[in-house]
C-alpha cells in the first residue's frame, strides 16, 4: 500500500472512531434533557442558520437525508424543542422552528458553563497549535466532502 493511501485509510477509520466517541459523550451529557447527540446536532444546525430551515435545507447542512431529518425533527417536536410549520411561501415544505425551550436548555449561564467544561474535556489532550491545525483542516475536509456529494 502506498503511503498516501495508508494515511487516508487511517484518517478515514479514525474519523469514524472519533464520531463514536463524541456521540457517546454527547449522549451522556444530553441524557438529563432527554436528547440525543443527533437531535442536538439538528438544533445546532438551526441555531447556526439563524432562521427556520426547511427539511431539505436542514438535511443538506446536517449531511443526512430529508427523511432522517424529519424523523429527528418529529422527536424534537414531541419533546417541545421544535415546531414544524408549513412554509408560507411553499405549503408543501415544512419549516423547522426552534422553541423557547432550546434557549432555556442551552443558553443559560449554567448550560454555557457546562458546555465549556464539556469542550475543555473533549480537547484537553491537544495543544493550542494542534487545535489551530484542526480548526483549519477539518472545515476544509468537510467542504471537500459536501462539494463531492452535490
Amino acid at each position: 500500500m502506498d503511503e498516501m493511501l495508508r494515511i487516508q485509510s487511517e484518517l478515514f477509520g479514525s474519523a469514524f472512531v472519533l464520531a463514536q466517541h463524541l456521540g457517546r459523550r454527547m449522549d451522556a451529557l444530553l441524557a438529563p434533557m432527554d436528547l440525543t447527540a443527533r437531535q442536538w446536532l439538528l438544533l445546532a444546525v438551526l441555531a447556526r442558520a439563524g432562521r427556520p430551515l426547511s427539511l431539505s435545507e436542514a438535511a443538506a447542512q446536517y449531511g443526512s437525508s430529508r427523511q432522517n431529518i424529519k424523523e429527528i425533527a418529529l422527536g424534537l417536536e414531541r419533546r417541545g424543542y421544535l415546531r414544524l410549520e408549513a412554509d408560507p411561501a411553499d405549503g408543501r415544505a415544512l419549516l423547522l422552528h426552534r422553541t423557547r425551550l432550546v434557549a432555556q436548555a442551552f443558553e443559560t449561564p449554567d448550560a454555557q458553563a457546562q458546555g465549556a467544561d464539556f469542550l475543555a474535556g473533549i480537547f484537553a489532550g491537544l495543544s493550542p497549535t494542534e487545535l489551530a491545525d484542526l480548526h483549519r483542516l477539518l472545515p476544509a475536509w468537510l467542504r471537500s466532502l459536501t462539494e463531492v456529494s452535490r
